[in-house]
Parts: C-alpha cells; structure tokens; sequence
C-alpha cells in the first residue's frame, strides 16, 4: 500500500533534480554529466555509475531514505548505461540480479530500492530479469558499521535456490558499494545457485 502511495505521489507533483534541486527531472543532465564511472576490481569486478559524493551521494541517499523511488528510473539509468558499455566492449551477460533487501527492511521503507534499480537496468538493456536471490538476514544497516563488522555482518545473509542460476552469466545490481562485503556475499550465492559467472554494477562507490 505505501509503495501505490509513494508510486502515485511522483506522478502527480513534478520531480525535482535529487543533486541540485532544479525542476523536470530526478536527477538532471547536468548532474548526470559530473558523474566519473568507476571500474574496481577486488576479487568481484564492479563498474559504479560515479563516485558516493557530491549530487550523486545526495541523490542515493534520496532514494534509499526520502520515500523517493522515482529516482530509481534516473539512477537506474545511469548503471544500464555502465552495463551497456561492457556489453559493447564484449562481456557477456545473461541476467540481471538484483542484491535484495531484507523483506522486513522493505516492507518498513515501502519498496526495495535495489530492485527498483535491477528493474530500470532490465528494461534499458533488454536483459531478462531474475530476482533470485533471498535474504534471509536483516543484520543491522551496513552504514552503522565499520569495515571489518560489515563483513562478519553480512556473510551467509543471501541464499538462492539451487540450480535457479546455472549456466548464467549475472549482473548483480544494487545503489552502493562501499567495502563490497554485501556484494561478495551476493556474489556467492549466486555462483553456489549455478551462475557461471557475477559481475557487479552500482549506482555509486565509496573509496
């Protein structure tokens, strides 16, 4: 019910730029322009739309504690378009997954802003959409925590049923990656659910 609310909210009041407030857009051109792209490589390969700073931090933030999922549709935007240039450059991939939250978390925010993101990046890319994974811990929220309590405080949360992801090569989707803990604990399960490969695509990171 609160995510018809919040759904029917942004189609009736025009959208304001979540980076510099300017109307028309969630998140404006010019906002859109600052953001450098990102490639991390720490055992998982990661492509960021920009760095967790400035209009695109604040925009993130919006997203995921403003009750503004509109921003998903421009944020998400920005990760197709990452994942868009892999594919030209030759990286295969076979499905989009989003890294979801707890269903407890979400039902309190009134929508899961990673699957929102994996939804825009499936439409934008063509790709088939495979919400496949579960997480069956809520933990506390990771930016409470330091880098090493992030790590303990996340493993084993995600599961997915077995064989649900053989043979594919996945994107994993979500809004930030800050020590890439969660995303490694993504990661796994997808590959311990058949996927043959994971690589990993967020809105923003955090040096």
């Amino acid at each position: 019910m609160r995510e018809l609310a919040l759904a029917a909210r942004d189609v009736l009041l025009a959208p304001r730029c979540a980076g510099c407030g300017e109307p028309g857009s969630w998140f404006c051109v010019s906002c859109r322009d600052d953001c450098e792209p990102i490639e991390h490589n720490g055992g998982l390969t990661l492509r960021a739309a920009g760095a967790h700073a400035g209009p695109l931090r604040a925009a993130v933030r919006r997203l995921k504690y403003g009750g503004e999922p509109g921003l998903a549709e421009d944020l998400g935007a920005l990760v197709a378009l990452e994942l868009a240039r892999d594919l030209a450059r030759g990286v295969t991939i076979d499905a989009i997954v989003p890294v979801p939250l707890h269903r407890s978390r979400a039902m309190a925010r009134g929508y899961d802003q990673a699957a929102l993101l994996a939804r825009a990046v499936a439409t934008r890319t063509a790709l088939p959409l495979r919400p496949s994974l579960h997480r069956i811990r809520a933990g506390r929220p990771q930016m409470e925590l330091d880098r090493v309590a992030r790590a303990a405080n996340i493993r084993g949360a995600f599961v997915a049923e077995s064989g649900s992801l053989r043979g594919l090569r996945v994107a994993v989707i979500d809004d930030v990656a800050t020590t890439g803990a969660t995303l490694g604990d993504a990661a796994a399960a997808a590959r311990a659910a058949g996927a043959r490969a994971v690589r990993a695509y967020v809105v923003a990171f955090e040096e």
